[in-house]
């Protein structure tokens, strides 16, 4: 019972502060902001989100108009459902949104963000987008790898063939040719039977953590300047 009364009294104090410390932000009440839904003290509008985001999103709009706020635990958020407002935002305006805001994980997994997507929109970022369009995505780069991109195809086919009757896993095997296709476009070769296995198994491991830790930072970001909540990894 005294840790119950303990949990209440806990939480009170840390949505007064909340409240105090939200009055006391001249910016956030000084910026003009769109209309939104209101949420809870420290939690936001995060308790109110369905399964069905874009339903919801889109039934928000139709009660905010095309472009609207909500606040996600004490991080803003700014919804737009209009496209021309999208058109605004990725296109005409694209060099004020261009930034991503990573994470501990992802900075972590991007050596401090500096790989092409988490890094700020600078000289070093554009370098790398001319590098990676040159080499990966120009007609050349392409029109280069078209044959080993074939090649592959061609081996899936004949493994589907060769297993007629028989059931297929097609994610496995788009899995494994990707895999031989990465592999042969950074170091010219493939690599066949077990040995794919040996390998897929453990890039998809690696992706697979990488992914798992990018999900478990989600809540730290929401509450990133409430130092006294703590999160169980």
């Amino acid at each position: 019972m005294d840790q119950y009364y303990t949990a209440i009294v806990s939480a009170l104090v840390i949505c007064i502060i909340w409240c105090i410390k939200t009055s006391l932000d001249p910016a956030r009440r000084t910026r003009p902001l769109p209309p939104g839904p209101r949420g809870l003290p420290i939690l936001g509008y995060l308790p109110f989100l369905g399964k069905n985001l874009l339903h919801q999103f889109a039934d928000l709009a139709q009660r905010y108009g095309p472009i609207y706020k909500l606040y996600l635990g004490n991080k803003l958020c700014v919804v737009i459902n209009s496209p021309s407002l999208v058109k605004e935002v990725v296109r005409d305006q694209d060099s004020i949104f261009a930034d991503r805001d990573a994470n501990i994980a992802a900075l972590a997994a991007t050596y401090g963000g500096k790989d092409i997507s988490f890094s700020p929109l600078n000289s070093e970022w554009r370098t790398m987008r001319k590098i990676f369009v040159r080499e990966v995505l120009s007609n050349k780069s392409l029109q280069g790898s078209y044959n080993l991109r074939k090649e592959e195809v061609r081996k899936a086919i004949s493994r589907v063939y060769k297993d007629a009757g028989k059931p297929v896993h097609f994610g496995e095997l788009s899995f494994r040719t990707e895999i031989n296709v990465i592999m042969n476009l950074l170091w010219g070769g493939t690599v066949e039977g077990e040995e794919c296995e040996r390998v897929g198994e453990e890039f998809r491991e690696v992706v697979t953590k990488i992914v798992d830790l990018l999900e478990s930072q989600i809540l730290r970001t929401f509450f990133r300047s409430s130092p006294c909540l703590i999160f169980k990894e």
